[in-house]
């Protein structure tokens, strides 16, 4: 029986309900659930009716209940598959075919052995090693209770590390800092160096039990949390090497050197704001932004292949319009400086250290200002469509 969309009592709209007879047991899904996949039986609204029985009330097929627990389960897990050890391989071959999932159920079969051929993933006899529980323990908060208080003092120490990156910036504190006496410096220090050896307990640990080493060295996330703990003990060795240099100028009688930091320390000490990425582990909405943004490349990349052609456009006429024009003073020196205003006002900022003073640069500007609106509102709607099914799909799995 299919339930349509109706108004509850308190006024929210609930999603419609399709009820299935297989076999004589019934089985209850939503509607949006089954079209995450169209081109199936289940998926497809019209093929889906043949089946329909005004009698039951309901579609009716007369399949085999058990497997199609397992069919949907396909649906419902957004692609994996799992098959009962009571039933055969050809039996479930045959379900497969009939509700049209045979190209899906390959394609997924073809993944999971291109996992297990490149070691990217535990397979079910490595459950019970040690080193499948310790990748658990850190790739899943959900593996277990000690996992959950793991993930939960992780975000606490990311936290703290980005806080005394930020904290000890400020001008009371850098005044402390600079006090003989140390002791802000010394709990600045004394709590950082905690959250680093947490962070590279972490690291170290995900490295020795992952499946795949290669493959674990190609993750982006896994740089990200090296280069969060790479400041940490590059100033630690060089801070040691300065103190060994400044003791043996002294012990020889040669005037101790102030010591300045290089601009590779500078460089590193700013890397340390990558620390707050490491918080996408712990974020559904981050990690869902980021797999959309992704999808999107194709779209984003002609957004900015239209902008870029904009700004070349539309500084390249500024700067001639305003030359000709023989505006006093002008700020359009040369196409360079005219792209950068051109850059400004399409990327709908407008600092206004750049104004046209012709009457027909402020045309053109009026133009290159309708056209950035143009090519920024064109990608959005396909963004937020894919925004759209890139949650529906990952919201369950994440």
């Amino acid at each position: 029986m299919t339930f349509m969309e109706s108004q509850t009592p308190l006024g929210i709209i609930s999603k419609e309900v399709v009820r299935i007879n297989v076999g004589g047991g019934i089985f209850e899904v939503y509607r949006s659930t089954l079209e995450r996949f169209p081109d199936t039986l289940l998926g497809n609204k019209k093929k889906l009716s043949e089946y329909w029985n005004p009698e039951l009330r309901c579609y009716f097929l007369e399949r085999h209940k058990l497997i199609f627990s397992s069919i949907l389960y396909f649906y419902q897990s957004d692609g994996l598959f799992y098959r009962p050890t009571c039933i055969s391989q050809d039996q479930f071959q045959t379900e497969l075919e009939f509700f049209q999932l045979k190209s899906e159920y390959d394609a997924y079969s073809q993944k999971v052995q291109s996992a297990i051929a490149k070691k990217t993933v535990y397979t079910h006899e490595d459950t019970q090693s040690l080193k499948c529980r310790v990748w658990n323990f850190f790739k899943d908060p959900k593996s277990s209770v000690a996992a959950q208080v793991w993930a939960i003092a992780d975000v606490i120490a990311i936290s703290i590390a980005v806080l005394i990156f930020i904290v000890e910036t400020m001008p009371v504190v850098q005044k402390e800092l600079k006090n003989p006496n140390r002791i802000t410096e010394t709990m600045f220090f004394s709590a950082e160096t905690v959250c680093i050896i947490f962070f590279t307990a972490e690291l170290v640990g995900r490295f020795l039990s992952c499946p795949n080493k290669v493959e674990f060295s190609k993750n982006l996330m896994n740089w990200i949390d090296f280069v969060t703990i790479l400041p940490y003990f590059v100033q630690l060795i060089t801070d040691s090497a300065d103190k060994t240099v400044e003791t043996d100028t002294n012990e020889l009688g040669v005037t101790k050197a102030k010591n300045h930091d290089t601009q590779a320390i500078v460089i590193l000490r700013i890397l340390r704001v990558v620390r707050i990425l490491k918080l996408a582990r712990h974020s559904k909405g981050i990690i869902i932004v980021t797999k959309t943004l992704t999808s999107s490349i194709n779209e984003l990349a002609l957004l900015l292949f239209f902008w870029f052609i904009g700004v070349i456009i539309f500084g390249s006429i500024m700067y001639y319009v305003e030359v000709s024009a023989g505006a006093k003073n002008t700020d359009f020196k040369s196409i360079l400086h005219s792209s950068w205003w051109a850059v400004v006002t399409m990327s709908t900022v407008g600092y206004g250290d750049m104004v046209p003073q012709s009457a027909i640069g402020k045309l053109i500007a009026s133009v290159c200002m309708m056209f950035s609106m143009i090519i920024i509102a064109l990608p959005v709607t396909v963004i937020v469509s894919k925004f759209t099914r890139v949650y529906a799909k990952y919201k369950d799995k994440i």
